[in-house]
């Protein structure tokens, strides 16, 4: 490694090569300087909770870059249980890049859509605020010749994760409604299928509330959590369909759900810790029971409803739950057990194979009336009455005996 200086790249849990800005200013540090190009692989910077099924596909993307990755000559340096700070500190040794790059989380917006000052507590207002439209996604960037040689690393760093025995169904259970892998080439064949190759996108609207299956909704936040899918990447194949066949009710409508994603992010980092506390954006004083021995029932699938018993069995065997569903646990884990958000959006974290902290909270918020829903400002939260609902979207009972 003695002669042409070192340029480190840090993943930052962004387990992809399209669309990483951070790669091309990279790349071109290191050919500026003649130099070669390192990427590192440490814990990601944000504490969040990662179960078994999402910690699974972060396996199998981050395989996937590390072969992708040693094709060009150019290590990916695996500390998982460091920070890139602490990994370059305790290995000083061997780790002293010239510079430092960090890859960014994946948004629509590089900086503030709507000024700080002013941003709205509800979606509706963020949409009509937007003063700017999404960024075009970036190709991968090119990394022939910019090899630091394999050979100067300890085997340790450069071994691969173990962690990938599911190759066809997440949790080994044929009834997941998510059966893909979580590499990236997967994730692009995935956005292709459900865009252009079938008629997914042109149904979304209607599909969505869907229960059983993999078409129903488009089933990109799995790739979206763990980085190995763009959403921008997404906004753009939305738009080059409907350059193709016209803005129609699905298409628009998965720009509105890209959109709320945005909100949330932007809206964590507009509220900070109030964001995340029991009160939520609204400051509500907590009205709620701590049966911890009834959350413990809960938590295996033993909530006494069995609409919700199918859906936590379903979200426990395969890290998977719908987005109808996600509302029904939530608001009966509020309403009906009057337990505390805060423990439904934690075990949610933990269990979902595409949980990501500003969007569960933010949609778990929203259904304790401590969000941004607004019907809950100064009044009361919303509430799902689950008989009529599942007569509406499971009237067979589907869902509820695949689940039994």
């Amino acid at each position: 490694m003695a002669g042409a200086i070192t340029i480190a790249l840090s993943l930052e849990g962004q387990l992809r090569l399209d669309d990483q800005p951070a790669f091309h200013v990279a790349a071109a540090l290191a050919r500026q300087h003649g130099g070669h190009l390192i990427v590192l692989a440490c814990r990601p910077p944000t504490q969040r909770l990662r179960g078994r099924y999402q910690r699974q596909l972060e396996a199998q993307a981050l395989a996937s870059l590390q072969s992708r990755l040693t094709a060009a000559g150019i290590p990916l340096l695996q500390f998982p249980q460091l920070s890139t700070e602490a990994a370059l500190s305790a290995h000083r040794d061997l780790l002293r890049p010239e510079a430092v790059l960090s890859c960014g989380e994946s948004r629509l917006f590089d900086d503030w859509p709507i000024r700080p000052a002013a941003f709205p507590r509800v979606f509706a207002d963020f949409r009509r605020g937007l003063n700017q439209a999404p960024l075009p996604p970036l190709a991968a960037a090119e990394l022939s010749g910019l090899g630091a040689g394999l050979q100067d690393w300890p085997r340790a760093w450069l071994q691969p994760p173990t962690a990938c025995p599911l190759p066809m169904f997440q949790g080994g259970d044929r009834r997941s409604a998510f059966p893909f892998r979580g590499d990236e080439p997967s994730a692009l064949a995935r956005l292709q299928h459900y865009v252009f190759d079938s008629d997914g996108l042109r149904h979304y609207k209607a599909s969505r509330n869907g229960l059983v299956g993999t078409e129903f909704s488009a089933k990109f936040s799995p790739f979206l959590a763990i980085g190995s899918l763009s959403v921008r990447r997404i906004w753009d194949a939305v738009l080059r369909y409907q350059a193709l066949h016209g803005a129609d009710e699905g298409s628009t409508w998965m720009q509105q759900e890209l959109l709320w994603r945005e909100f949330f992010l932007w809206s964590e980092q507009h509220h900070g810790a109030a964001f995340h506390a029991p009160g939520g954006i609204q400051a509500r004083p907590p009205e709620w029971h701590e049966d911890r021995q009834l959350f413990a029932r809960w938590t295996r699938a033993d909530s006494g409803h069995p609409l919700i018993d199918a859906q936590l069995r379903e979200l426990l065997a395969t890290g998977y739950l719908s987005n109808r569903g996600r509302q029904w646990v939530a608001s009966h884990f509020v309403q009906e057990l009057r337990l505390p958000w805060i423990w439904g959006a934690r075990f949610f974290e933990w269990a979902l194979i595409d949980a990501q902290p500003a969007l569960n909270t933010g949609n778990w918020a929203y259904l304790a009336g401590v969000g941004s829903d607004p019907r809950s400002f100064g009044g009361s939260p919303r509430r799902f009455d689950l008989e009529r609902q599942e007569q509406r979207y499971d009237p067979l009972q589907t869902h509820r005996q695949r689940w039994s």
